[in-house]
């Protein structure tokens, strides 16, 4: 009887061994440790049957859409993708255009912007509608916020191009543009101004370029770009499609 029990036991142990040694799933050809074939098309035709299938390999290495009937990590994370930008999306609220994904110290990584680089643009989705005369409007970005994020210290210039419909009595009437930081209000948060002067016409477009500069702003700090037309008796209505703000480290 101990014999008995002595040899299910063994059998019970080298099953469960069998059965932890490698784990599948779609499929019944594992290639790794834990092999997950997503199309379950392994046994296809397909030139690309391999490339939706993920695997964690003997190394503990992930490999995800390896096309090729013998996966190997060549990093602890091994991603291949046919379409660009398709290999990896990480979203921390700082994406945009042109953004780089910086690592600090302790190897946690956030999109950022490098120094004297190209810099990126944001695209800008509010206010809409008509902008009152000295009321303040923060820009909104297509991220849903009002502020830019400054990722890191150092000094930024905001470049800002808008076109702009002016309701009212034809005059030259002037306008401003503020850029703030860690606060929206200009009257106690700006920290470089512009105010312009146009001659206008009801109901006619106007155009704006100009940059702000924050110097020595710190990480965390945000910065708010806040119009507000100027003159009596007038209005605007920004034209979004036409209006860009581009950030620059410098």
């Amino acid at each position: 009887m101990m014999k008995k029990n002595i040899i299910l036991q063994v059998c019970i142990w080298m099953v469960v061994m069998s059965v932890f040694s490698q784990v599948s799933i779609n499929t019944q050809n594992p290639k790794g440790v834990f092999y997950i074939d997503a199309s379950a098309d392994n046994n296809s035709a397909s030139a690309d049957r391999f490339g939706n299938d993920v695997m964690v390999d003997t190394n503990g290495s992930l490999v995800i859409g390896q096309n090729t009937a013998t996966p190997a990590g060549k990093a602890k994370v091994d991603i291949t993708s046919s379409e660009p930008y398709g290999a990896m999306r990480f979203q921390d609220g700082n994406e945009a255009e042109g953004m780089v994904l910086f690592g600090d110290k302790d190897g946690y990584a956030s999109w950022g912007m490098m120094k004297g680089s190209g810099g990126y643009m944001e695209s800008v989705v509010a206010p809409i509608g008509i902008m009152a005369s000295r009321v303040n409007y923060p820009l909104w970005f297509t991220l849903y916020r009002n502020y830019i994020p400054v990722l890191d210290d150092g000094n930024y210039l905001v470049m800002i191009r808008s076109a702009m419909t002016y309701t009212g009595t034809p005059i030259r009437m002037s306008g401003y543009f503020y850029l703030c930081k860690n606060d929206p209000n200009p009257a106690t948060s700006a920290i470089d101004t512009y105010e312009f002067y146009t001659n206008v016409i009801d109901k006619q477009k106007f155009s704006v370029y100009t940059v702000l500069r924050a110097i020595n702003v710190k990480a965390d700090d945000k910065l708010y770009v806040v119009t507000s037309p100027q003159s009596v008796g007038i209005s605007w209505i920004m034209d979004l499609s036409a209006t860009q703000v581009f950030v620059y480290r410098v």
